[in-house]
């Protein structure tokens, strides 16, 4: 260890270093927080003002959630805290909240969900205040964005709008740039109206309005529309939504949140409750008009109908992870750098490829909507040919069974019929308060789907590629088949096996005989309208099969399946 002489002295030596070396490193500390300060004033750029700016401070305690665990990524969903970042949280917590009572959260699959009477929102969770909005802040001299010399704020001038002030890091957004003279609305399509904003639109709830700002605001170009925001705009009940782009004259209102996202805003109603119109009116044309952004945007919903979107959850999961808004009762103006008011359509449960915006098809949906509920991939094969090393292997056929009208008055001995013919039968009666997350499972598991012409058919979305749809067409309705499930099943990638009853297999001839003009003539009835279509061949009607006749269609099935 040495001599304690040594020792003294560099005891005595550590001593002088410790005197010496605090002041001294007093010294680098300040120079230091000197150099960080100074620093962080020159990152804000020479232009920058040096007043400070103060926010408006919400004291709204909000609920703190655990982070989603990984299967969120699996569903397709994204939590937005993850989405933007670590580095947002001041905007979450000096703005805002948006309006609770507005926002539909999303519903995964997995989640069991309520309906709110009250306020006619579906709440599975409590979220808290999301990052998809930032909310806006004040001006830091007046409403009017000037300061007391009349110069124009930095803050308006650098917004464009009274009162508020874009994020910090907010990017540009790319997807849909402003053109000069662009046109704003389109409605010269026969089955739907849209509006496309580039650029600064607002959404002003409980008004179903959306204002907005073109690039360059003359004077005098101010224009308004009134479009029904959903696919069938000749149906009078549809909602309107209101579209005003101001001129320069007009004060515009002033953002109480702002998102980096495009929205769409679009009506429910209409002919929805029916399983057809569901898809051909709404799932479609959203999947058309929103599948682009790849879930990175808002829907923002009038006229809303909270069992619409529990039942079809899954699939509004995968077209946005963010907020659906109600736009009834949000008391919001909401600022997005892109909306899309209205839905795209091309027509009858079908989507034009070479119209849609990136070549989406019918085959694209349903894959889409299969994923969204959890089936199997696209390779894997139907059923029966899954599972062919199965000696005891049946090819299995859904027979939907309709409740009042054109209903299978043999159904027992149809049922007879199919099993003697080598098929497996699961009978089913969807209804709108069926668990949809169960039955597209036992639609699944089957090769075929047989019924009446009706919107039971519609359940061939749910089919794996080479299914078969076994199509049953009542007296009268021949020429509206094709278009209703035939083109749709082959432009989904199925079969499409269509059998036309005679007259003596519909109750039409019992009801009236055979010289009646129903039975002798059915294109003078046709002729006369879809009120009289309508009443005698869609609900006066029933079918009675018989399987003799029918049998070389459900043959073709089989050649299909096998």
């Amino acid at each position: 260890m040495g001599s304690p002489k040594a020792a003294k002295s560099a005891m005595k030596q550590g001593i002088w270093r410790r005197r010496i070396g605090a002041p001294f490193a007093a010294v680098l500390v300040a120079a230091a927080l000197a150099v960080v300060v100074f620093s962080g004033q020159f990152a804000r750029g020479p232009n920058a003002s040096s007043q400070f700016t103060p926010v408006q401070v919400d004291n709204t305690l909000r609920p703190v959630r655990d982070k989603p665990v990984s299967t969120d990524h699996e569903l397709g969903t994204i939590d937005s805290s993850e989405q933007e970042g670590e580095g947002n949280e001041q905007k979450t917590e000096t703005g805002q909240s948006p309006n609770k009572d507005a926002t539909i959260q999303e519903q995964r699959p997995s989640q069991a969900a309520t309906i709110d009477h009250d306020d006619n929102t579906l709440n599975p969770e409590l979220k808290p205040a999301s990052r998809d909005s930032v909310p806006a802040r004040e001006d830091r001299k007046s409403e009017g964005g000037s300061d007391s010399s009349g110069k124009e704020s930095p803050l308006q001038s650098q917004d464009g709008e009274e009162g508020t002030t874009k994020s910090d890091d907010a990017t540009p957004y790319t997807k849909c740039t402003a053109a000069p003279n662009a046109k704003i609305c389109d409605l010269s399509n026969a089955r739907f109206d849209i509006c496309e904003l580039c650029g600064d639109a607002r959404a002003i709830g409980q008004s179903s309005t959306v204002v907005y700002l073109p690039p360059s605001r003359a004077p005098g170009g101010g224009e308004e529309w009134s479009i029904r925001a959903q696919s069938r705009k000749h149906l009078p009940w549809i909602k309107k939504v209101t579209v005003r782009s101001l001129n320069s004259t007009e004060p515009a209102p002033k953002c109480t949140s702002r998102h980096p996202m495009p929205a769409i805003v679009f009506a429910l109603g209409g002919l929805t409750a029916n399983v057809w119109h569901d898809f051909s009116d709404v799932l479609v044309p959203l999947f058309l008009t929103a599948r682009q952004f790849d879930g990175d945007v808002q829907l923002v919903i009038t006229n809303n109908q909270p069992w619409f979107v529990k039942k079809y959850s899954a699939i509004f999961s995968r077209l946005t992870r963010h907020e659906i808004v109600d736009f009834d009762v949000d008391d919001q103006v909401r600022c997005y750098p892109h909306v899309i008011v209205g839905l795209r359509s091309h027509g009858d449960l079908d989507i034009d490829p070479s119209s849609s915006p990136h070549n989406y098809t019918m085959v694209d949906f349903r894959l889409f909507v299969r994923e969204s509920y959890g089936l199997p991939a696209a390779e894997v094969d139907i059923p029966y040919k899954a599972d062919k090393d199965d000696p005891d292997k049946k090819p299995r056929i859904m027979l939907i069974d309709r409740g009042k009208t054109r209903r299978l008055v043999n159904a027992p001995h149809v049922v007879q019929g199919l099993d003697w013919f080598g098929f497996e039968v699961v009978k089913a009666d969807p209804k709108i308060d069926s668990s949809l997350d169960e039955f597209v499972r036992l639609v699944d598991s089957c090769d075929a789907i047989m019924g009446v012409h009706g919107a039971g058919l519609t359940n061939m979305v749910f089919l794996r590629s080479g299914g078969v749809v076994v199509h049953v067409v009542p007296y009268g309705v021949e020429f509206m088949a094709d278009g209703f499930y035939g083109a749709p099943a082959r432009g989904m990638g199925l079969r499409h096996v269509r059998y036309s009853i005679s007259p003596e297999e519909s109750t039409l001839l019992e009801k009236f005989g055979w010289n009646h003009t129903v039975i002798r003539d059915p294109e003078t009835i046709r002729n006369s309208g879809w009120e009289k279509v309508g009443e005698f061949y869609m609900s006066k009607q029933d079918v009675v099969l018989n399987m003799t006749r029918f049998a070389p269609s459900l043959l073709s099935a089989l050649e299909f399946i096998l």
